[in-house]
C-alpha cells in the first residue's frame, strides 16, 4: 500500500503545482489545463512504457549477442545486466504517475467540449 501512495502522491502533488502555475499566468481555462497536463505527464508515461517494454524481456537476445561480438577479444568474460532486470517492477511508478494526469487531462478536454 505504501509502494502505491507514493506515486500517487507525487502525481497528486503534480495536478496542484500545474493548476497554481496556470493561476500564476492567468489562463485557468479546461483547455490550457487539458494541454498542460497532458504535457506534464507525456515524460512518465514514455519512460513507464520504455521500462515495461524492457521488463518484457524483449531486447534480452539483441543484448546478449551484441554483449557477446563485443567481449570476443576479452579473455575475462565481463559480466552483464540484462535489460528486463533493469526496469522490473519500477515501471509501475511511472505508469500510474503519468495515468493520474492524462486521466486529468481528459477530464478537461471533456469538460471543453461541454
Amino acid at each position: 500500500m505504501k509502494n502505491k501512495l507514493f506515486p500517487i502522491g507525487i502525481g497528486g502533488g503534480l495536478l496542484v503545482i500545474v493548476v497554481i502555475y496556470s493561476i500564476i499566468q492567468g489562463t485557468v481555462s479546461p483547455l490550457a489545463l487539458s494541454n498542460r497536463f497532458f504535457l506534464t505527464g507525456l515524460p512518465f508515461l514514455i519512460i513507464g512504457i520504455l521500462l515495461w517494454i524492457f521488463s518484457s524481456g524483449f531486447f534480452d537476445h539483441f543484448q546478449h549477442s551484441m554483449h557477446q561480438a563485443f567481449s570476443r577479444k576479452q579473455k575475462k568474460k565481463s559480466e552483464f545486466q540484462s535489460l528486463s532486470h533493469v526496469g522490473q517492477g519500477r515501471y509501475s511508478f511511472w505508469l500510474i504517475i503519468a495515468a493520474i494526469l492524462i486521466g486529468a487531462s481528459i477530464i478537461c478536454a471533456l469538460l471543453t467540449i461541454i
